[in-house]
């Protein structure tokens, strides 16, 4: 588990990388917010669906370039640090979720333990919203009704109404709880310094630092 020190030396996000998640966080959010707005392609004016459907194209553009980063993008964002899903890395995840059930936040680097696992199902989320929305993007035609494969690809489309508010709920949760314990993530995403504020007796960290484990 990371010490105080170590997070201090994480190494920076970069401003690419800030735009990528900024830009997956606000055209998810505004696909989600506008999805209930499609359901008028059955119509012969359809704006909604034309609208939902160029801010899906966004989001899928965004999607796009967080892969290339997690392919070729610096090291500490691409997919290796959490896939091979190996036996130490679920031993990670683990311990987090047990510790969240003694009530203690887990402490570790960005894409580790727990929070890897949540980053992972979330952009595996939008890259299913992203490649089904594609898909009824170019195929489903206004005006008539969706049968057979489309159907059937809108129906799993539709699940990101489900899907994406517990991802974000997850997701903000962790980052509001973090805040409070003194470790303002938030900041690095609006290209601020991250301030660490003094941890609480409880933190982990301060157990580590306490006891000499590294």
């Amino acid at each position: 588990m990371a010490t105080t020190k170590e997070y201090a030396a994480e190494a920076p996000l970069g401003v690419f990388a800030i735009a990528v998640h900024l830009g997956l966080a606000s055209f998810g959010i505004a696909a989600w917010l506008t999805g209930s707005l499609a359901d008028d392609y059955k119509k012969a004016e359809h704006t909604g669906f034309t609208f939902h459907g160029w801010i899906g194209m966004g989001l899928a553009i965004f999607i796009i370039l967080r892969v290339l980063l997690g392919i070729w993008g610096p090291r500490h964002l691409r997919f290796t640090q959490w896939i091979p899903c190996t036996k130490e890395r679920l031993q990670r995840v683990r311990e987090d979720i047990m510790g969240l059930l003694r009530l203690r936040l887990p402490e570790r680097p960005l894409h580790e333990g727990l929070a890897g696992l949540v980053q992972t199902l979330g952009l595996l989320v939008f890259l299913l919203m992203a490649l089904s929305g594609g898909f009824l993007f170019f195929t489903l035609v206004p005006g008539q009704k969706a049968t057979g494969l489309v159907h059937a690809v809108k129906e799993v489309h539709e699940t990101g109404q489900f899907l994406i508010p517990i991802f974000l709920s997850m997701h903000g949760g962790a980052v509001i709880v973090h805040a409070l314990r003194g470790r303002h993530l938030w900041r690095r995403m609006l290209f601020l310094k991250e301030s660490q504020g003094a941890p609480s007796p409880g933190d982990a960290r301060v157990k580590q630092a306490e006891s000499g484990v590294p």
